[in-house]
């Protein structure tokens, strides 16, 4: 709990980082979503389906919408794999950002320094995240194939299909929880790089193995913590979300409620790191 506090301190005193994740994020999404926003605004706009759209209609004109297009699939999809690929490598470069950040002596952070820190250690985060890649196949196909071989021996005799629904959501927390872990773990080797000032990140990964062994319980536990908080955010979203009538008065405001949960996931990818960070130099 004291390392908690500590993490959260250091993120609110430090809220401009969730504050510049937010802008980029939000540009970055704007450049991805202005050529479909103008394909919609081409085909719906001053048309009685656009209106009908705004009122919360159903979905039926998207058969239409498909079909009129199915000759530009091929084009979008490429897009998007690119600006997949793109976000990915702005993810990395943004991590940067936020540890050398959190880590700095200086108590405010300004756009300038944030990015400095962000090409700082751009290259070195790369390499962690293709060492994570690596990991992941492993861990989920070695584990996986041997949780998946266990969970038929428990289901191969079910006579109802409780087992297999038991089986399906058991699975499914398995891989959540494996993910997190080995999402922890890798969080853990970029604060070492950058706490250490080191370059190297395959002994940078050797040495937490023996860091996490002695916090192992720790440090999991303070990560599910601020898992549940993001959790707790998502469904306070979709809780208010659920309640806005489709009209056109309201449609402002929805997009100003979405706005405030991105922040608030920004908000807790920094407190994910201030905590860590705090526990690694406890």
């Amino acid at each position: 709990m004291k390392i908690f506090i500590k993490g959260l301190g250091t993120t609110n005193r430090k809220i401009m980082i969730a504050v510049y994740l937010w802008l980029i994020n939000s540009a970055f999404s704007a450049l991805i979503v202005a050529p479909l926003y103008f394909m919609f605004k081409g085909d719906f706009s001053r048309s009685l389906m656009g209106e009908k759209l705004l009122k919360g209609s159903d979905l039926l004109w998207l058969g239409d919408l498909l079909y009129k297009h199915r000759n530009n699939w091929p084009s979008l999809l490429g897009s998007l794999i690119v600006t997949s690929f793109l976000f990915l490598l702005l993810y990395i470069f943004l991590n940067g950002g936020i540890l050398g950040s959190i880590t700095s002596q200086e108590k405010k952070v300004c756009f300038s320094s944030f990015f400095s820190d962000c090409g700082k250690y751009f290259w070195r985060f790369l390499r962690v995240f293709l060492i994570s890649i690596v990991s992941y196949a492993i861990i989920f196909l070695l584990l996986g194939k041997a949780i998946s071989s266990l969970l038929k021996i428990w289901t191969k005799s079910a006579s109802t299909e409780w087992p297999l629904i038991l089986s399906s959501n058991l699975k499914f927390l398995l891989f959540i929880l494996l993910f997190s872990l080995v999402r922890m773990f890798f969080d853990y080797v970029r604060i070492r790089l950058v706490v250490e000032k080191s370059r190297k990140a395959i002994r940078a990964t050797l040495l937490t193995f023996s860091f996490l062994k002695k916090r192992f319980w720790k440090a999991w536990s303070l990560y599910l913590t601020i898992a549940l908080i993001s959790i707790f955010f998502l469904v306070i979203f979709l809780a208010v979300s659920s309640h806005f009538p489709g009209v056109m008065n309201l449609f402002l405001f929805s997009i100003l409620w979405q706005q405030v949960y991105v922040f608030s996931r920004m908000w807790t990818k920094v407190l994910f790191f201030s905590t860590e960070f705090h526990l690694f130099i406890s």
